[in-house]
């Protein structure tokens, strides 16, 4: 099945054929994989006893489940409750001791809703105190205070102060789980957000992601989100299938009917940070490019893309201050997909595509794109996996200049023979 976005090797990018999105499948494993490996290596020398206890009884738990079920504790390892603290933890920005409270006891639910039954039991003692709150894949669940969790061939035990129960048991009285965790078209919107560094920020205009639903109803955000996603769809379908891979939570930080704010993190694939906004194409390019970050986050875990992505600074087509050479791959990354989807909108001849914003956009795009290949191109020094994604988006960006239909100078084209 080809599309009318149809290019060569779209590395990480539009898939022309479904088959295109075992690229992005494959970084999403890795990066798994790391986190994983955060639990079976030995722990930085600042991790404290008792947790360096707690990761040794998990590693003889988790050995022996590696082997008789490793696919389905990878895709547990990749929830949004687990793969963000695990991957904080190994890249160094989030202790480990502060990780492990919330993303074992995730990692032990997901396990369990997943029915995985180890053969040899998985223990968790918690560290800091009882546990309140259970992250679970269908939202958050309040439990009576919990001191421990056991996983074996049984299902999930919790240790209470009374002794030990079921998960359904420890329940809170009355507790129905968090309202706002609500399924959308792809992943689901949720205000529990348990990524530890949700208040790093590096954009100059934003002050973290704080989860802010902004006084709009859970319904409005639903409603919105969907309809980006259905515009996705209209445009880019076999990127919309890829969505239920790419794209995990949304967590809403606030409204602003003006300028839209988005975020994600290279720790976090899949979770992504959004305002409201009340045009669904700005919401549409959000959830691509917030998504597009997302698969380039988890190859950087094993390829440096870009060897001088860090080192090399310089001005950006889409901020007005410096910033290293990789943020600009970032952009360019994210944007030539927007470009893809701005394309496909108008040849499904979708009745957003025939207004003068529509165009007018599409043009702004492909500009920014060409200004941003052209520093890549300048400036960057690639690595082999690196090289073959800045040629597919050339060649992305080329196929989107040359269909469009404004007359379009011929300094937007990437330049590539």
């Amino acid at each position: 099945m080809s599309t009318a976005t149809s290019i060569p090797d779209p590395f990480l990018l539009v898939p022309s054929q479904p088959d295109d999105s075992r690229e992005a499948l494959r970084v999403l494993r890795k990066a798994r994989l790391r986190a994983l490996r955060a639990l079976l290596s030995p722990p930085r020398t600042n991790t404290s006893e008792p947790a360096r206890r707690a990761l040794v009884r998990l590693r003889q738990g988790l050995e022996p489940l590696i082997q008789a079920d490793g696919e389905r504790l990878l895709a547990a390892i990749g929830t949004p409750d687990v793969l963000p603290l695990l991957l904080s933890a190994a890249s160094g920005v989030h202790p480990m001791d502060a990780c492990l409270d919330v993303a074992v006891p995730a990692l032990f639910v997901a396990l369990d809703h997943a029915a995985v039954r180890p053969a040899e039991p998985l223990r968790y003692r918690a560290l800091t105190g009882d546990l309140a709150t259970l992250a679970h894949p269908r939202g958050p669940i309040a439990v009576r205070p919990t001191r421990a969790l056991e996983l074996d061939a049984d299902g999930l035990r919790l240790e209470l102060e009374s002794g030990w129960t079921t998960l359904e048991a420890a329940r809170s009285a009355g507790a129905t789980g968090d309202p706002v965790h609500v399924p959308l078209r792809r992943g689901h919107l949720c205000v529990h957000d348990t990524n530890p560094l949700w208040s790093v920020e590096e954009h100059p205009d934003k002050r973290g992601n704080q989860t802010d639903l902004a006084d709009r109803s859970v319904d409005e955000w639903r409603r919105a989100l969907d309809d980006a996603l259905a515009l996705i769809e209209a445009g880019l379908p076999l990127l919309y299938a890829e969505l239920h891979h790419t794209l995990r939570r949304v967590v809403p930080v606030g409204y602003h009917p003006e300028r839209h704010l988005s975020a994600s993190y290279t720790e976090a694939p899949g979770l992504i940070y959004m305002t409201l906004h009340p045009d669904v194409l700005t919401l549409a390019e959000a959830i691509v490019h917030e998504t597009q970050h997302g698969k380039l986050n988890a190859l950087l875990w094993h390829d440096r893309v870009l060897v001088n992505g860090r080192s090399e600074w310089t001005t950006s087509p889409v901020r007005d201050d410096l910033r290293p050479l990789m943020g600009v791959l970032l952009a360019v990354h994210a944007f030539v997909p927007v470009a893809a989807l701005h394309r496909g909108l108008a040849d499904a001849r979708h009745r957003i595509a025939e207004t003068g914003p529509f165009q007018a956009r599409r043009e702004a795009v492909l500009a920014t794109n060409a200004d941003g290949l052209r520093t890549l191109y300048r400036l960057g020094k690639w690595t082999e996996q690196g090289a073959r994604l800045r040629d597919a988006l050339g060649r992305m960006q080329d196929a989107c200049v040359l269909a469009s239909p404004a007359p379009t100078p011929p300094d937007v084209r990437s330049g590539i023979k």
